[in-house]
């Protein structure tokens, strides 16, 4: 974000391939890993990778579709009610633009209220698919000249939303000139993210994957948008993802800055996320969650229990992967997402089948991979907790219920 070369790694989760390269045995051979090593910059605070892994190899065809995940159909609808009610949005007049809009779950919110959309999604199986579903997606990484280009054609857009992509982008300062450019002088640049705060206080690290460049906080980003004349205004936290933030960014001085903004960068301030020190503890206190819960899957497989992963999340790849956990412990993963079922999890090749399959035989343990879906997952499978199934969380802390 700020150009700076005094960035120092603090956590070093071994080379990995991608996380959501899932593959077939007949690929192993071919697999490609990758150095990932989160590191802090002295200069702004950005928490980040230095290792970029080409872009078009992660996301030209992605195995993640929005509308299957268990929560968020209802997230995005109370999203796109919010956002229209909140700034007073035109129907049939203003435009709302997503970047990496997926299969376009959320711009269906906004479409349903009689607000024009647009989607911009680099994977281009997911946007022939929003584009058969009546949502205009375009295919291609978004950028200043692709701004541009939406600009000639469609006009400026009243909202420019980015849901998990901020994080995802190399050149920020290309990402907000594009913003910037397309935006009208009264528009909105929301984007949500996972919170640097939730890996702090729940050692959630498993955020960190190839995938994800940057792990935000507020601090930077707002010098960041500054730079270019733009203004973070509001901030609000989402039990989303784990924990994530919604930010709000407008032109300097069209909307009053909440008294949220200050409130954040204040608890920033006091868990110390302007300082290296408090980044190596963080290291350090992954690394005993590593040895806590290698320490618990041993014991039950030394007592003959039986164990498998619940859902395939590209988080879970991050654990998995770092923590050497093979199919040696994991008899499967589950999964509902049809791209995954009948695969391979990247890097410890473990075979992913659909949930509907497991329950039929289903596993003395499962480690609960998706752990950011905990309390849907633990009403889904009330029958297997009564019948003395259990769970682990191997998030925040690492936990049997």
């Amino acid at each position: 974000m700020c150009g700076s070369l005094d960035v120092r790694p603090f956590l070093d989760l071994n080379p990995q391939p991608p996380a959501n390269y899932f593959i077939k045995p007949e690929s192993f051979a071919r697999e490609r890993a990758y150095p990932l090593i989160a590191s802090f910059c002295s200069d702004c605070g950005l928490a980040q990778l230095l290792d970029v892994v080409d872009k078009k190899e992660l996301f030209s065809d992605y195995v993640y579709f929005t509308s299957v995940m268990p929560t968020t159909p209802k997230h995005f609808t109370e999203y796109g009610k919010d956002i229209v009610k909140r700034f007073g949005l035109k129907k049939n007049d203003e435009m709302v633009v997503e970047l990496g809009s997926n299969d376009g779950l959320l711009l269906r919110a906004f479409q349903e209220q009689r607000i024009r959309v647009l989607g911009v999604d680099p994977a281009k199986n997911i946007a022939k698919v929003a584009n058969k579903n009546g949502i205009p997606t375009i295919s291609d990484f978004w950028s200043e000249s692709v701004a541009k280009k939406i600009e000639g054609k469609y006009g400026k857009a009243k909202v420019i939303i980015g849901n998990n992509v901020v994080a995802h982008i190399d050149d920020h300062r290309d990402m907000v000139k594009g913003v910037s450019t397309l935006l009208a002088d009264n528009g909105i640049f929301i984007f949500e993210a996972p919170y640097l705060v939730d890996m702090f206080e729940n050692l959630t690290f498993d955020t960190i994957y190839h995938e994800h460049l940057s792990f935000l906080s507020l601090r930077p980003l707002i010098r960041f948008f500054e730079r270019f004349g733009l203004q973070i205004f509001d901030v609000e936290l989402k039990s989303v993802q784990g924990h994530s933030f919604r930010v709000f960014v407008s032109k300097a001085g069209v909307y009053p800055v909440s008294i949220r903004v200050k409130k954040a960068v204040e608890k920033e301030l006091r868990l110390k996320l302007d300082k290296f020190s408090s980044y190596l503890r963080l290291a350090n206190k992954v690394r005993s969650q590593k040895k806590r819960l290698l320490t618990i899957l041993k014991n039950l497989k030394s007592q003959g229990k039986s164990i498998a992963g619940y859902g395939a999340p590209a988080k879970g790849n991050t654990i998995l992967n770092y923590y050497n956990i093979g199919p040696e412990t994991l008899d499967y993963l589950t999964e509902a997402l049809p791209t995954k079922i009948g695969l391979w999890s990247p890097g410890m090749h473990i075979p992913v089948i659909d949930i509907e399959a497991a329950h039929k035989s289903p596993p003395d343990y499962f480690l609960m991979l998706a752990w950011n879906y905990k309390e849907k997952i633990l009403e889904k499978e009330k029958e297997f907790r009564d019948k003395g199934g259990k769970f682990i969380i191997p998030i925040g802390g690492v936990k049997i219920i």
